[in-house]
């Protein structure tokens, strides 16, 4: 075998071990991605979680946020500040979403879900009434007019659809919480 026979059987081994290489990265690649998709929509459903348990788990907070959905204007400071807490923390995970979907890492099922919780959220007279006055300024542009938008596609159909707790109170719910739907 002579000295060019060699180099050339090198070459073709050099050749096999990049694409091997290539083949090895890429498949590194789509389970890394694969990986980040669920850790994100994992994030989103550990925060609306953690923000249900808080508004469960505290008195206080549980009465700010069921008075601030009929009349966010009526109520005292600290409720207020409670209430806008809770619709901060629970409008940040909706945008988190939104915001991983834009890059593909979460599925189009779960956005319509995000959309139809905000919908609901949005229904409640207190709430609209809290976006209008502190949520718009609170949030980035992008997510202020995806709100928009959701409120006005929604604002006649949900009208008087029932949602789910604690998103969608429905009209007359008390603070006691015995006629919310």
């Amino acid at each position: 075998m002579t000295l060019s026979e060699m180099g050339s059987i090198g070459e073709v081994i050099g050749a096999a071990a990049t694409v091997a290489t290539l083949l090895y990265l890429s498949l590194q690649i789509r389970a890394n991605t694969l990986a980040s998709n669920r850790q994100s929509l994992d994030d989103i459903i550990d925060r609306v979680v953690r923000w249900e348990k808080q508004l469960a788990g505290s008195p206080e907070m549980l009465q700010s946020w069921l008075d601030g959905h009929e009349n966010y204007g009526g109520l005292a400071l600290e409720d207020q500040v409670r209430f806008q807490s809770l619709m901060v923390e629970i409008l940040a995970a909706f945008e988190s979403n939104f915001e991983a979907a834009k890059f593909g890492d979460v599925k189009p099922e779960t956005v319509e879900v995000i959309r139809e919780m905000t919908a609901h959220l949005l229904q409640n007279a207190g709430a609209r009434d809290w976006w209008e006055q502190s949520g718009r300024v609170t949030f980035a542009a992008d997510f202020v007019r995806e709100v928009d938008a959701i409120r006005e596609q929604t604002e006649v159909s949900h009208q008087n659809r029932p949602g789910p707790l604690p998103f969608r109170l429905g009209r007359g719910a008390r603070a006691s919480g015995k006629s919310a739907q």
